[in-house]
Formats: C-alpha cells, structure tokens, sequence
C-alpha cells in the first residue's frame, strides 16, 4: 500500500513537472512571436521597397520569406500547399538536404548565389528554410 501511495506521487510529480515545463515553452513561445522584429532594412536597401511590396501583391498579399546570412540577401516567395506537399514526399524521396535544396529552387524571387553556392551559407539557409517550413504545421490532438 505505501509503494502504490509514494508510486502515485511520484507520478503527480511527474505530470506536474511536464505540466510546468509546457506551460512554460508555451508563454515563452507566444512572448517570442510577440516580441519578432522584422528588419527589412537591408532588403529594402537592396530590392527597394516597392520591388518587395510588388512581389507580396503579385503572391496574394501573404508574408515573404526574406533570408540574411552574412552579408548575403534573397527574397522567396510564401510556399503554397503544393510546395509544401513537394516538400514533404522530396524529404522521403531524396533525403533533407536535397528537399530543402529544392523548396529553396522553387520559392527563390531574387537574391545572392552565394547562399546556394557556398557550403556554409546554404547550411545556414537550410536550418532557417527547414524552420520556416516546419513551422506551417498546426496543431493537432486526439481526445
């Protein structure tokens, strides 16, 4: 009886520990998307601020992608249900790199080479790209 009673309260522990720690990834979740600055700066200096208010117009008025690694710039267009699609099966298909690498083909509008020629630019570009992907999911439960 004493072994079930502390095996119970080490469970609560357990639940509420979790319990806390998503609470917390949660606030400091929503805080951060909050708090997002978007510096525009360099790519209005670059592109001019109309070429990019053209090109979110000319794809519907949603959000671009705008990558900075270094000095380096480009400007993707917002990935649709297709290319998120593609994306998805080029993964199984060919591996991550290669999916990226091709999501990165698609949506590209303008930018520096550099970010796909050089190795260590593109890996930059691939751990921002995959973030901004996986990102699009939402969210689900069973009950």
């Amino acid at each position: 009886m004493k072994q079930s009673i502390e095996t119970t309260t080490q469970d609560e522990k357990l639940q509420s520990a979790f319990a806390k720690r998503k609470t917390a990834e949660a606030d400091k979740e929503s805080k951060s998307k909050k708090s997002e600055v978007k510096n525009l700066t360099p790519f209005n200096e670059r592109f001019g601020e109309k070429q990019l208010a053209d090109w979110k117009l000319s794809y519907g008025n949603r959000d671009m992608i705008y990558l900075k690694v270094e000095d380096k710039l480009a400007v993707l267009r917002p990935p649709t249900a297709e290319d998120l699609g593609d994306y998805v099966t080029a993964i199984g298909l060919n591996g991550m790199s290669k999916a990226v690498a091709s999501v990165m083909e698609t949506l590209w509008i303008d930018g520096d080479i550099e970010l796909i020629d050089d190795e260590d630019l593109f890996i930059a570009c691939f751990l921002q790209m995959n973030n901004i992907l996986e990102s699009k999911k939402g969210e689900f439960f069973r009950a």
